[in-house]
């Protein structure tokens, strides 16, 4: 079975950056980018899972004005996301449940990325007016329950999700390879599963009733359905911290 990223859409050039990075690990092997594909774009997204009731802290990427991938939001003017997800001319949209409407978009000025690690930052040019989420400092537990968000789609042949799903998946692994071959933690279907377009979304913990952010989506199976590959977070902290000067 081959794993892929998991971002929407991309333009021949940023394609083309993705074949030259090429994988770096042997469960690596097989990935490659994929486009977008067909589908209405009302169904329900992620695999099963279910409607949002609330955007806070997520932001929908954008590149040349197309949607890319899910992101989210951890400072006044950062946004977290995958490296894979990055090219063209980026914005995100805030505040919104809806990717095609409502909140606000703002244009990213500066991106930075991780080496050998699926983790990237955009910078807005202005502030994103929204609840922040929380960085874990620590992985989570195999066997627990954590929380996924994204717009992605709800198989491998539907288009991206207007609405923002969740879904509710169970840890693994936590020494498991993003798609640059950095730590990720790898997570099973409880109620759902990331897909295409959920890419650079989050993965949560909850600790004492908070929400916190461990993981950053960097590889789904070509079917959407086994498992999910998360960047970690906690591994990546300190250079998010630098970075983002938090």
């Amino acid at each position: 079975m081959k794993i892929r990223l998991a971002v929407a859409a991309l333009g021949m050039s940023l394609v083309a950056s993705f074949a030259a990075a090429g994988p770096v690990s042997a469960e690596e092997a097989d990935a490659t980018p994929v486009a977008q594909l067909a589908g209405d774009a009302d169904d329900p997204a992620m695999v099963n899972g279910e409607f949002a009731t609330s955007s806070s802290g997520m932001a929908a990427v954008f590149s040349n004005g197309s949607f890319v991938c899910s992101g989210s939001i951890i400072a006044e003017r950062w946004v977290l996301t995958a490296k894979h997800c990055v090219g063209g001319s980026m914005s995100v949209r805030v505040k919104s449940l809806d990717r095609t409407s409502g909140g606000g978009m703002v244009t990213v000025d500066d991106t930075k990325v991780r080496t050998n690690h699926d983790i990237a930052l955009l910078h807005l040019n202005r502030s994103a007016n929204a609840e922040y989420v929380r960085l874990a400092s620590a992985h989570p537990a195999e066997g627990t329950t954590n929380y996924i968000f994204g717009w992605g789609a709800t198989c491998e042949t539907c288009s991206s999700s207007v609405k923002l799903k969740r879904s509710t998946v169970k840890v693994t692994d936590v020494n498991a390879t993003d798609y640059y071959g950095g730590r990720a933690i790898r997570s099973t279907k409880i109620n759902g599963l990331a897909c295409y377009g959920d890419s650079g979304g989050p993965e949560f913990k909850l600790v004492d009733g908070l929400r916190y952010q461990v993981g950053v989506l960097s590889t789904v199976r070509s079917d959407c359905a086994g498992y999910n590959n998360y960047s970690s977070v906690p591994t990546s902290l300190d250079w998010i911290n630098g970075v983002a000067g938090l």
